[in-house]
């Protein structure tokens, strides 16, 4: 008998276990294939690809329209195309915006200068309409706003002016809001785009230098501000908070920032202590047309007694009938048209006419008190030697 083959079908219990032992065995393999795969994309996105303009969008940080897209774009060209560090990169960026604001900065300083000018006779009315609100009497207090807004015209004021230094503020979040993105991420080379001891730009500064020298500089401009009339319209509460509170506060949050943000800021708070200083310099003023600050009391001025005396048109109530208002508009326009054309600079002498004057009138005083004092003594002279003869 032949014998016949074996046609037995292996079971479906065999056919199982080869297949559970296939999976073990791939596993690792997948494993490893699927980790390789996710650093050579990291890699690529990250590390491999060179840098052009747009590739941090591409990377994930795409802000539209605005101020914060505006200075990602300038930072990425300055990078790109100057092939600079990150941190040249933002201190270029920096420095190119505050070139771009300097006319509006320019504006506001020759406003300034010009309030701080006619600020005395300011105070003055400033106190009859608070004096005319108290009382309620309606005649001054469109009286004194009609007189202000005529101090205004004539010294060349323009209140919108003051608001033009606010421009930064949407910038200056701008740069915030594109830093702390760029430090999240983080972008490709900012772990290695720094300076000095602040090589890694995505951490902290180790020994926090930048947010304290950002305070200190803050400190500065806004107290060389005061003393060149840039807080002229603040009021006294609000004057140490200003200058103390807010740079203090400004480093103590500076602290937890990463370098790349630290580095933007700190550039801009020196920067702005430097344009305050030249806007204090004469030469400069006149080189820019910008409308001279006023010159502090000379030490004569300062031996003089009592309080300075403003003139106004301003009159009490037991004057008699009120003027009529264009007699009034008229006397403060010549007034305020002396007083700014006083407070120019003499070419020759470097002090202003009202100076000169000042000086004389005291020169003539000390002259007049010296002779009175010789007449005295004299005449104390005589009534001694008109008691010794007595006895």
């Amino acid at each position: 008998m032949s014998s016949m083959p074996n046609t037995t079908t292996p079971s479906p219990f065999a056919i199982n276990l080869g297949a559970e032992e296939f999976v073990e065995r791939s596993a690792p393999l997948v494993q490893d294939t699927i980790s390789n795969a996710s650093q050579i994309i990291d890699s690529v996105t990250k590390s491999e690809i060179q840098p052009h303009v747009g590739y941090m969008k591409e990377l994930g940080l795409d802000f539209g329209w605005g101020p914060t897209a505006f200075l990602q774009w300038s930072l990425e060209n300055f990078h790109v195309y100057l092939e600079t560090p990150w941190w040249a990169s933002l201190t270029i960026t920096t420095c190119a915006i505050r070139l771009v604001l300097f006319a509006l900065q320019t504006g506001a300083a020759d406003n300034a200068g010009r309030m701080a000018t006619v600020q005395p006779h300011l105070i003055d009315i400033r106190k009859r309409l608070n004096e005319a609100k108290e009382t309620q009497n309606m005649a001054d207090m469109m009286r004194g706003t009609q007189e202000m807004r005529q101090v205004y015209a004539v010294a060349g004021i323009k209140l919108w002016k003051n608001l033009l230094p606010f421009v930064q503020i949407p910038l200056g979040f701008g740069m915030f809001r594109l830093t702390r993105n760029m430090a999240t991420l983080p972008v490709p080379g900012l772990d290695i785009g720094g300076v000095l001891w602040f090589q890694d730009l995505t951490v902290s500064d180790p020994y926090l230098l930048l947010p304290a020298l950002t305070g200190v500089a803050a400190f500065a401009m806004f107290k060389l501000s005061r003393a060149t009339g840039g807080a002229v319209g603040l009021p006294d509460w609000a004057l140490p908070i200003f200058q103390w509170v807010l740079p203090i506060f400004t480093s103590l949050v500076m602290c937890f920032w990463p370098a790349v943000m630290q580095i933007g800021f700190a550039w801009s708070a020196i920067l702005a202590l430097f344009q305050t200083y030249v806007f204090t310099l004469p030469w400069f003023r006149r080189l820019l047309r910008i409308h001279p600050l006023p010159r502090l009391p000379s030490p004569v001025s300062q031996h003089r007694t009592g309080t300075m005396t403003i003139p106004t048109t301003a009159r009490t109530r037991s004057q008699g009938p009120e003027a009529p208002t264009q007699g009034l508009l008229a006397g403060a326009t010549s007034r305020f048209k002396k007083l700014v054309a006083e407070n120019q600079p003499q070419p020759s002498g470097g002090r202003t006419k009202a100076q000169i004057a000042e000086a004389k009138k005291y020169e003539e005083k000390r002259a007049r008190e010296i002779k009175r004092d010789k007449q005295l003594a004299e005449q104390e002279r005589q009534r001694r030697r008109s008691e010794t003869k007595g006895y």
